[in-house]
């Protein structure tokens, strides 16, 4: 007699690292929870490469140290959280730490030499986490013979520490570092390590583009998807000069009477935080801008313009998308215009662009925010408490085709859909995810123009 086999029960794999156990799924594994690096305060990354015994990987993670691990409700630099938390049908709990640095991984049972997509979440480098309900699934991709990994990075105060020993970016370095361990561990799950894309939303997809910058990540990634943050962003204050880090860190030194990072090493984590934030509030430009990663000479070496000009800027295929109704509408279409541009002229390989239109159902009128994307693109509208359509599923079907033959040949092509044309310096047509079945569609630039900057809900007061 056949008994079925279990859907979560566990899994065991030996990686570079140790042994590690895992949950086996309907036709998919999953490895929750994994400690890529570990680091203390405004340390640089260490790589994990061995564990003792057999590491645990059943559940997710603690996210990164932010504002609700250490206050509850919404503070001044989160005024959007409420209304993305508020997008959940099953409100999430999450566990904080210092040191929340750890991956997901699902992969396909029995898979071997897989593509791979590592996805760097959003969150204004000041929110966010691995393990959110719009990115906690990843089946949709093992379905399609793709592994998909998701990571965690320092935020805020703790990504941007900056004296005269310490210059910041422990995001970058943390998501190098994630990459890294990806790269090294990734065939244990039947992952290809020299077939790597990341993928980012927002402040990820800008961290993503600054890894195309980083000499630390060059030989980490073979192609990007940005979700309503790719290109030049300069413009908009990412990188940010080093001078916002230092002026911001000079008060909150002042208010400890120290002159050093180190000697807050020992103070507890919410106090650092509650002076850095109160710092930061002081001046529009400085809260604007001092959760950024800066232009450090290293990790980010330079501003776009030299890189480019000198070559230094990685080539790889790209897939650039926004929402109708972004929180940039015009600056994410003219920066995506202008990236494959740049591609075209100095004969870089691919760049595509999407455009999301679909007024999502509710109610509440707020059209294609700001992320909404990703329920489409991790195929996790269940998720969301809005009364989704047929529609909607078969956008987000086609989304994570698209993606996912873009992650395993670098170009975004399904048969029996449109043929995805890349963009150039005179083809500015995205792909439009809407209503009608996917086509070749040129946004309606009159009216980006008027939405410079999406004020509307979610967006209140900007």
């Amino acid at each position: 007699m056949k008994y079925p086999r279990k859907p979560n029960s566990y899994v065991y794999l030996d990686t570079p690292c140790g042994k590690i156990r895992g949950l086996r799924r309907d036709g998919h594994l999953l490895f929750a929870g994994i400690q890529f690096a570990n680091a203390g305060r405004w340390e640089d990354p260490v790589v994990v490469e061995h564990w003792d015994g057999v590491y645990d990987a059943t559940r997710f993670g603690p996210l990164c140290s932010q504002q609700l691990a250490f206050h509850e409700g919404y503070g001044p630099n989160d005024r959007y959280s409420r209304f993305y938390y508020e997008q959940n049908a099953l409100k999430p709990i999450y566990e904080y730490s210092e040191n929340g640095l750890n991956l997901n991984i699902w992969a396909p049972e029995g898979g071997e030499g897989l593509p791979v997509a590592v996805f760097i979440h959003g969150g204004s480098f000041l929110t966010g986490g691995n393990s959110a309900p719009n990115i906690r699934n990843g089946a949709e991709y093992c379905k399609r013979g793709v592994i998909l990994v998701t990571i965690n990075y320092r935020l805020n105060a703790f990504a941007t520490g900056y004296d005269k020993t310490h210059m910041g970016n422990y995001a970058i370095k943390d998501q190098v570092a994630a990459l890294t361990w990806v790269r090294n561990n990734i065939a244990a799950f039947g992952g290809d390590p020299a077939r790597v894309i990341g993928m980012g939303e927002s402040a990820g997809a800008l961290s993503l583009q600054l890894l195309l910058y980083c000499p630390m990540a060059k030989e980490l990634l073979t192609g990007a998807i940005f979700m309503s943050g790719g290109g030049n962003f300069e413009t908009l204050g990412t990188p940010a000069r080093p001078e916002i880090s230092q002026t911001v860190w000079r008060m909150v030194m002042e208010r400890f009477g120290v002159d050093s990072l180190d000697a807050l090493k020992p103070v507890p984590a919410k106090d650092v935080y509650d002076a850095w934030l109160e710092a930061a509030s002081s001046d529009a430009i400085l809260a604007n801008n001092c959760a950024k990663p800066i232009i450090d000479g290293e990790w980010i070496p330079a501003s776009f313009a030299e890189l480019a000009a000198d070559r230094r800027i990685l080539d790889v295929p790209c897939i650039l998308g926004m929402s109708s109704q972004d929180m940039y509408p015009y600056y994410l279409y003219t920066f995506a215009v202008d990236w494959a541009a740049y591609h075209e002229r100095c004969g870089r390989k691919p760049v595509y662009g999407y455009y999301l239109d679909r007024q999502v159902p509710g109610g509440d009128h707020v059209g294609a925010y700001h992320g909404v994307d990703l329920w489409y693109a991790f195929g996790t509208l269940d998720a969301n408490w809005r009364p989704f359509e047929e529609i909607d599923y078969r956008i987000s079907e086609n989304m994570i085709d698209y993606f996912a033959s873009f992650i395993k040949t670098g170009a975004p092509q399904v048969e029996g859909l449109c043929q995805w044309e890349p963009m150039s310096g005179s083809r500015t047509r995205f792909l439009r995810f809407g209503d009608a079945l996917p086509e070749m569609y040129q946004p309606p630039v009159e009216r980006l123009i008027s939405d410079i900057r999406n004020t509307s809900k979610p967006f209140p007061g900007m």
